[in-house]
C-alpha cells in the first residue's frame, strides 16, 4: 500500500474524479449509454464530489502539517496532538444532508493508500480512495462521513477559505500550482478521456 504524500497535490493523486460516461470508475446506477441530460446531472454530481474531496484533503494536509504529523491518514492523527489554528477551531465546517452543521477541529481521510498489484485492484483503491472523512469537533465528537452526505463546505469568514487556498498553493513547485479547486475539473476530464480511451479498445473491430 502507497500513502498519499503530504505534499502531493490533488491533480497528483489519481483516486477521484472517474467519469460518468463508463470504463473505469463509471458510475454503477448508470447503463453504458445513457441520456444527454442524465450524463450532465451525473458529471455535475461527480464534479462536486471532486471539489468536496479537494476542500477536505487540503484541510487534512494542514491539519497534519500543524500537528506535525508523519501521514495524513487516521494512524497519524492517533500519533499526534490536535491541529491548532483559526482552520480548526471550528469556524469551518461541513453541511450533512440532513443539514447538519459539523464544525471541524481535525480531519482525516479514512483510507488515503493506493494499492499496488493487478490493474482491478489499482482501479478499485482509486475509486475509494479519500472518500470518506472522519471529523472530529472542538467539543471532542466524532463523525466519519462520505462525501457524498457532504452538500456544503461552510467557513464563518471568507479569510478561513483564503487561508486553506494559500496554503495549498504553497504545496509543490510555484510553474506546476494550479488555482484551488481546479484540480476537480482535471481530474474529471482526465478519467472521461481515459473512458473513452478504454472504451475503444475493447470495441469489437469490424
Amino acid at each position: 500500500m502507497k500513502p498519499i504524500d503530504q505534499g502531493m497535490s490533488n491533480e497528483q493523486t489519481s483516486g477521484y474524479g472517474h467519469g460518468p460516461s463508463g470504463g473505469q470508475g463509471h458510475l454503477p446506477f448508470m447503463a453504458p449509454v445513457i441520456a444527454p441530460a442524465m450524463r450532465t446531472q451525473a458529471r455535475r454530481d461527480v464534479f462536486w464530489s471532486n471539489v468536496v474531496r479537494e476542500i477536505l484533503m487540503a484541510l487534512a494536509t494542514s491539519a497534519a502539517h500543524a500537528s506535525g504529523r508523519l501521514s495524513t491518514g487516521p494512524a497519524g492523527a492517533n500519533s499526534s496532538p490536535t491541529p491548532v489554528g483559526e482552520l480548526f477551531d471550528g469556524r469551518m465546517g461541513v453541511i450533512t444532508s440532513l443539514g447538519q452543521r459539523i464544525p471541524i477541529a481535525d480531519i482525516v481521510p479514512v483510507f488515503s493508500c493506493s494499492m499496488d498489484g493487478c490493474e482491478a485492484d489499482r482501479s478499485r483503491s482509486s475509486d475509494v480512495q479519500c472518500t470518506i472523512f472522519k471529523i472530529n469537533t472542538p467539543t471532542g465528537e466524532s463523525y466519519t462521513l462520505p462525501i457524498s452526505q457532504i452538500i456544503g463546505v461552510h467557513s464563518m469568514s471568507d479569510s478561513l477559505m483564503d487561508e486553506l487556498e494559500e496554503s495549498v498553493m504553497e504545496e509543490g513547485e510555484p510553474e506546476s500550482r494550479v488555482p484551488f479547486g481546479f484540480g476537480a475539473y482535471t481530474s474529471l476530464a482526465q478519467s472521461e478521456e481515459l473512458a473513452r480511451a478504454n472504451s475503444d479498445e475493447i470495441e469489437p473491430k469490424s
